[in-house]
């Protein structure tokens, strides 16, 4: 398969279009979280993340209707507060970057992350009778 390029700007958002966001710069990373946070948040087997520059990211829309939650020590989750659509995550670690919900990206675009950060991450917290059957890196925490 050949590797997608990013378009040079991406916008989203969530369900009901109360908050908008554009993207100006390619994702430094995506992947697939299996951590039982990110199921539980998302209520999906796994969520995909694409980590961002935070200069790269701005709401346009709607940044007043935003809740939030601390959903661990390191990690504040931020949502629609109409619809319940989870948006972006503040890594407080890394506070130059975003992660992005990378379902909320318009028209599922490309985020432009390198091929080299794609992988499954925290695969020993996936569910155990879902089987990842492609070939994408898997890693027992964040980047391992």
């Amino acid at each position: 398969m050949a590797e997608a390029k990013f378009p040079g700007k991406l916008t989203g958002g969530c369900y009901c279009g109360g908050v908008r966001y554009t993207i100006n710069e390619p994702a430094v990373d995506t992947h697939h979280c299996h951590c039982g946070i990110c199921r539980k948040f998302h209520g999906a087997l796994f969520l995909t993340l694409s980590i961002l520059n935070r200069k790269a990211f701005t709401y346009d829309k709607g940044g007043n209707n935003l809740g939030s939650f601390a959903s661990s020590p390191n990690v504040t989750r931020h949502f629609c507060k109409t619809c319940g659509c989870p948006i972006t995550l503040d890594l407080t670690q890394k506070p130059e970057l975003i992660a992005v919900a990378t379902g909320t990206i318009d028209d599922g675009a490309f985020p432009g992350h390198p091929a080299s950060t794609y992988r499954h991450a925290f695969v020993g917290s996936k569910v155990p009778w879902y089987e990842i059957k492609d070939d994408i890196r898997q890693c027992e925490g964040f980047d391992s």
